[in-house]
């Protein structure tokens, strides 16, 4: 079960990962974001998890400690699919280089799991079962709320998220816009 969990934590931080870096600049249409979304955790986490300001100030700084890594393993598989793609599209795909691609893009990704495995423990240190409980579901609304704007929330297939809600436990979904500013958009049928 734990396994299991770290697979989906692994899974939803590649995900955050690759929204984080996917714009240039490492922002979402301009504005600062990744500013505006740190400032969001560090006015948020303390409350939500049911920590002290040290305790987020910990886990901030284990997170930047990692993201350089996580960023250029995420820059490498990009290009390495690129590159893949490219070869792939040839009329005789050279097989030896096409091999040698594979093999590298397993061992960035075993590298990427471990990495996230390295920065899980960190953070795992510092919380109960609970707070640790609290921080997956918090960072799961964040990468939504992050989805959303990426998306161009309440364009066609873009789906929005209200500012702070209540949540799974009271844990409250993480406003990056001021709510009357966040579009509303219908479920399709």
């Amino acid at each position: 079960m734990l396994r299991r969990i770290l697979f989906v934590f692994l899974g939803l931080t590649l995900a955050g990962a690759s929204l984080a870096w996917g714009q240039p600049g490492g922002e979402f249409g301009g504005g600062g974001f990744q500013d505006r979304f740190l400032e969001v955790k560090r006015t948020q986490l303390g409350p939500t998890l049911g920590v002290n300001q040290p305790t987020v100030d910990k886990l901030l700084a284990i997170d930047a400690r990692y993201k350089p890594m996580r960023h250029q393993l995420v820059t490498g598989m990009k290009s390495d699919m690129q590159r893949l793609q490219q070869l792939m599209s040839q009329p005789a795909p050279p097989e030896q280089e096409i091999t040698a691609l594979l093999a590298d893009m397993k061992r960035k990704r075993l590298e990427m799991l471990n990495l996230q495995q390295r920065k899980d423990d960190e953070e795992t240190a510092l919380l109960t079962p609970m707070q640790q409980a609290r921080y997956l579901i918090y960072l799961m609304s964040l990468i939504k709320e992050a989805r959303s704007i990426k998306s161009g929330a309440g364009a066609p297939g873009g789906q929005s998220r209200p500012g702070i809600v209540g949540g799974p436990g009271g844990i409250g979904t993480p406003a990056l816009r001021p709510p009357q500013e966040i579009p509303v958009s219908r479920p399709s049928q």
